[in-house]
């Protein structure tokens, strides 16, 4: 079985990072002046919402996975393919600070975690599809979230302005559509 490489699952997890690094800088400005219990509960709410979608993603697509690998990649081809395009189209259509929520609300939390947590499961499958080891992939994906979120909520207060005029989530496309690219390139030996 041909099997996706933790560098690989690092580099995806990055960009599910950067795909979901717009929301972290908005709750971060949102909750400067709140108390560090409501930034705790955001950074709770949305890691546990990303990491448990990432992980039933994984859960899917190692489970749901075909004997034959060549199908396997395909559909994870497909996966990556179709959200990579979504996150570059979405990121360029749409002005990094348009999408400021009032993270104060619990259900505006809960939904944006939501939201945003629907990537992580669609790549969790893509990964669960060709991983050999996917409590560690799941792991490290979850690693990589939690890093993104804290660094997004607690740095855009003191970089706020610099921090918007760079499109992350363009990045993240990016990177999905090259994931998607290598998989094809493998898939078809050339």
């Amino acid at each position: 079985m041909v099997a996706i490489n933790t560098f690989n699952v690092l580099l995806l997890a990055l960009a599910l990072v950067f795909s979901s690094w717009s929301t972290y800088l908005n709750a971060g400005i949102v909750l400067a002046k709140e108390p560090l219990i409501r930034k705790v509960y955001f950074v709770s709410i949305m890691f546990l919402l990303q990491f448990m979608l990432a992980g039933v993603g994984i859960w899917i697509g190692y489970k749901a996975g075909s004997n034959e690998v060549r199908t396997n990649m395909l559909i994870s081809f497909c996966i990556l393919l179709i959200f990579g395009l979504k996150v570059l189209l979405t990121n360029i259509k749409n002005q990094p600070d348009e999408k400021a929520y009032d993270y104060t609300d619990n259900k505006v939390t809960f939904l944006a975690s939501l939201s945003e947590g629907i990537t992580p499961m669609a790549i969790g499958i893509a990964i669960g599809l060709l991983s050999v080891h996917p409590y560690l992939h799941w792991v490290l994906i979850g690693l990589f979230l939690v890093l993104g979120i804290f660094t997004g909520l607690f740095l855009a207060v003191r970089l706020r302005t610099n921090l918007f005029k760079i499109r992350f989530g363009l990045i993240g496309g990016l990177v999905f559509l090259a994931a998607s690219i290598q998989l094809a390139l493998n898939l078809t030996r050339f």
